[in-house]
Parts: structure tokens; sequence; C-alpha cells
């Protein structure tokens, strides 16, 4: 059940990146910047905050949506989302476990104290296996020449991303830490 709200949690994220963000950014930046990259890329927290949290087997509905989004809302085809979609899955993996060997007691389950540092340096290790994997594809596939302020709007995008979702992330938790305090003490 989890794994299934997490696919249709990418999917939501990605429609609010299509349909709200990339509007926003146009009006904000210039059109040529947004449409290469976003300065505020949500599905990068989506992607980091849901594998620490569930832990590697939701990589598969990470893949699924990843798939489904690049097809249905950027009219890719399905080779090139499959491949993207598996090097952004990849780097994820690749992020976690680079950070793993680093720091051996990486855990992949909120124990009792999420390390918000920790997942923002996994972020950025994951950003940047994606950035370089998915641009090299692209640079190769003739879809983007090769830019190296590219890869750092792809980093920055990634991280504010992250940043915005663990912020609203934690103000779940609160806000439902403050729900379950309110029905066990107030009842």
């Amino acid at each position: 059940m989890v794994y299934l709200l997490t696919f249709f949690l990418f999917i939501l994220i990605f429609f609010v990146q299509k349909f709200f963000i990339y509007p926003l950014e146009k009006i904000i930046f210039s059109s040529y910047l947004i449409e290469q990259a976003s300065v505020l890329y949500l599905p990068h927290a989506v992607r980091i905050i849901s594998f620490f949290v569930l832990g590697p087997i939701v990589l598969i509905p990470i893949f699924c949506s990843q798939c489904f989004t690049y097809i249905i809302l950027n009219d890719a085809n399905v080779i090139n989302s499959i491949i993207l979609s598996s090097l952004s899955t990849l780097s994820i993996f690749l992020g976690f476990k680079l950070f793993e060997l680093f720091k051996k007691k990486t855990k992949f389950k909120i124990d009792k104290i999420i390390d918000w540092k920790k997942i923002i340096l996994i972020g950025i290790l994951v950003s940047i296996f994606n950035s370089n994997l998915s641009s090299t594809y692209l640079f190769f596939y003739n879809k983007l020449t090769f830019d190296i302020l590219l890869n750092l709007r792809f980093l920055v995008g990634d991280i504010l991303g992250l940043v915005f979702g663990m912020i609203i992330f934690i103000y779940l938790i609160k806000l439902y830490s403050l729900w379950i305090y309110n029905v066990r003490y107030k009842n």
C-alpha cells in the first residue's frame, strides 16, 4: 500500500512540477533556463525522502512513475523514458551506496531521529550522479549540447527542491505528531 502511495505521490509531484512550478518559473526566470532545468525540482525531494524513509524497495514505484510521467507529460518515447528513468533510479541507489561507504552507520529506515544534514548530503550525491548520467545520455542521444552550467542548474534545482520538500515533510510530521497527541491525550 505504501509503495502504491509513493507511485501516486510521485506522479502528483510531477503534475505539480509541470503545471504549477514550471509556469511560475517561466514568469520569474528566462524561458531558456527553465526549459532545460528547473530551479525548484520537487520530484527529487520525493525520490530522496521516500528512499530514506521506506528503503530500497521504493525504487520500483519510483522507476514506474518516472516512466509513466516522462511518456505522459513530456511526450518522450518509451525507450528514452525507460533509459532516463533507469539512470535516475540508478542514481538514487548509487548516491545512497556511496554515502553508505563513507558512513557505515547509514540506515535506510527512520530510527529515532532523522538526520536532515545526512539527507541533504545524500541528495547532493544523487543529484550529481543523476545530472551527469542523464546529461551524458542526452548528449550522446543528440538531444542536448554538453554544458557544465546545465549540470549545475540540475544540481541547484534538485537541491532547492529537496530543501523545500524537506521543509514540507518536517511540517507534515509535526502536524501528524500534534494530531496523535491530541487524539491520545485530549480524548
